[in-house]
């Protein structure tokens, strides 16, 4: 007991349990529990399988995907195996008698095919012989046209540079020719012009004897 009457038992749970205030004051002491190591271990318990459940189930999942790996190599190898035993099989078929026959039978086959094909593209070539031949003949042909077309070139050149030679030199006989004209025109001009003034002189003059006309006569 202490000095205000509270019984130890009950102070002493009081000041070590958090549920103090919810303690039964209704039981004696020696009923009231004294220890919660107990609850403490299952609750740590508990969170340790938690943690044992996660890594359990992250195991699982690595299991499970190393199968599914050694599923997937499995598949892998036996169909190696498989193409494998095929080649073999097939190797060994080859050494029969009927199979090695058959094959060689298709080998001739396609020999065949070949020796007729090769005959085919050497009769189209004897039949392009003559066509080869004669556009040979026309190449030859149209090189002696075009070296005598050549030549033709060569002239009609050397005669347009004729024509235009020959052009310039009539152009300038043309320009000398009216320049003549031109001196023709004005001496004619200076003819009408003193013709005009010995009429003009004589006007006054009479005839005389038919021999000097008067003015105005031709």
């Amino acid at each position: 007991m202490t000095a205000k009457g509270t019984p130890l038992s009950t102070f002493t749970l009081a000041t070590r349990r958090p549920w103090a205030d919810q303690v039964r004051t209704d039981l004696p002491p020696d009923e009231l529990p004294t220890s919660s190591r107990f609850a403490i271990v299952t609750e740590w318990a508990g969170k340790f399988a938690a943690v044992l459940a996660v890594v359990l189930f992250i195991l699982v999942l690595l299991a499970i995907h190393k199968g599914l790996l050694v599923q997937h190599t499995a598949k892998t190898v036996v169909t190696d195996f498989r193409t494998t035993n095929q080649y073999f099989a097939d190797r060994a078929d080859l050494t029969a008698p009927a199979t090695a026959r058959k094959q060689l039978e298709q080998l001739r086959a396609v020999l065949d095919d070949l020796n007729s094909a090769g005959a085919r593209d050497v009769d189209q070539l004897n039949a392009l012989l003559p066509d080869a031949r004669a556009l040979l003949v026309a190449g030859q042909n149209d090189s002696q046209i075009a070296e005598q077309l050549r030549g033709v070139t060569g002239s009609l050149q050397s005669a347009a540079t004729s024509i235009h030679k020959i052009a310039a030199t009539a152009d300038n006989t043309v320009a000398q020719v009216a320049v003549k004209l031109d001196q023709a025109l004005r001496l004619a001009r200076q003819l009408n012009a003193e013709l005009n003034r010995t009429t003009v002189k004589l006007a006054p003059i009479p005839a005389q004897d038919g021999l000097i006309p008067p003015p105005g006569e031709n």
